[in-house]
């Protein structure tokens, strides 16, 4: 039996996120691939060591990719363990990479201007231009997710009350909360609406999803799983186009990065309400909140400056 093997079964019994059962399954395959194991029972120390050559010194891969088989590595050895499928759990004995401590990727304004700026003013390179811009700042005023924008229907937003429910159906974790919606949203949104009325030809379902580019570009294919749904990759493929044209990185995660770090941030509050950003962005913990957020040297400088001793006097002259 193959850690690919117990990947299959712990996926089919526990898994209910495809981007989840994928990397579970990328993590086993390729620990199979660089182990050079064909069975779980003859790993040892020497098959770990060759696994983590590879990865990191062979294959070259970052830290933090490793750590990431890592992780999935564990968790399929603690099941394989409590299943019965082994005696000793020996992924659980190996030390993550260590990793550098990078701060959060935020977006500068001046690169959401030259984003906006080079859509309004050659709207034929990256069609439809219109509707790309509202999801860019969709992204900006709530803070979700590439999968969750994906998988919004017009059931989800609530305009009376200015609510958008995050539905469990696009989330990371199956958790289902509520984001108010920014002002500055609402004329976006109806108009987002009456540009999918006109292309579907009828008022919109409850069920149909609000952002779908297919209906406007026939270009971009729909999801296979889902029809009436544009893909994740569609979205991540106009970012990498749109970057490319403005030779800045723009991208639906460094956005979220920067929505959380523009809340923490404003010069006017001592004390930013993190509680409310951790609610926004769905985390469960607020360490991850805390991840997310970059904190500028210029609120450091002002908690710098309320430090206060005694002049020495030494360099005063005379």
């Amino acid at each position: 039996m193959r850690m690919s093997d117990i990947a299959r079964m712990y996926i089919g019994l526990n898994v209910y996120n495809e981007d989840t059962a994928k990397a579970i399954t990328v993590a086993a395959r390729l620990f199979d691939m660089r182990s050079g194991i064909d069975d779980i029972q003859d790993i040892d120390y020497e098959a770990l060591a060759t696994f983590k050559h590879e990865v990191l010194n062979v294959a070259r891969a970052k830290p933090i990719t490793y750590n990431s088989y890592l992780r999935y590595l564990r968790l399929l050895g603690a099941w394989a363990l409590e299943e019965g499928f082994w005696e000793k759990d020996w992924f659980a004995r190996v030390k993550r990479a260590p990793e550098p401590s990078a701060p959060p990727k935020t977006i500068d304004t001046d690169v959401f201007a030259a984003a906006f700026t080079f859509l309004k003013t050659h709207p034929d390179v990256l069609p439809p231009a219109w509707f790309w811009l509202l999801v860019i700042r969709f992204f900006y005023y709530t803070g979700i997710r590439r999968r969750q924008i994906v998988s919004i229907e017009l059931q989800d937003i609530d305009l009376e009350n200015r609510i958008l429910i995050a539905s469990y159906r696009g989330s990371k974790t199956r958790k289902e909360w509520s984001i108010p919606l920014a002002e500055e949203l609402v004329e976006d949104v109806k108009y987002l609406i009456r540009r999918n009325e006109n292309a579907l030809g009828r008022l919109m379902r409850p069920t149909d999803k609000l952002f779908n580019v297919c209906r406007f570009n026939s270009r971009y294919k729909p999801d296979p799983k889902n029809p009436g749904a544009m893909t994740g990759a569609c979205i991540t493929g106009l970012m990498k186009r749109l970057s490319a044209h403005i030779s800045m990185r723009i991208g639906a995660h460094r956005i979220r990065h920067t929505t959380a770090t523009t809340l923490c941030n404003f010069e006017d509050e001592e004390n930013p309400d993190i509680f409310a950003v951790q609610e926004l962005l769905g985390h469960t913990v607020l360490k991850t909140t805390r991840g997310y957020v970059k904190t500028k040297i210029s609120r450091v400088r002002m908690q710098v400056n309320k430090l206060s001793l005694p002049r020495s006097g030494y360099y005063r002259e005379k």
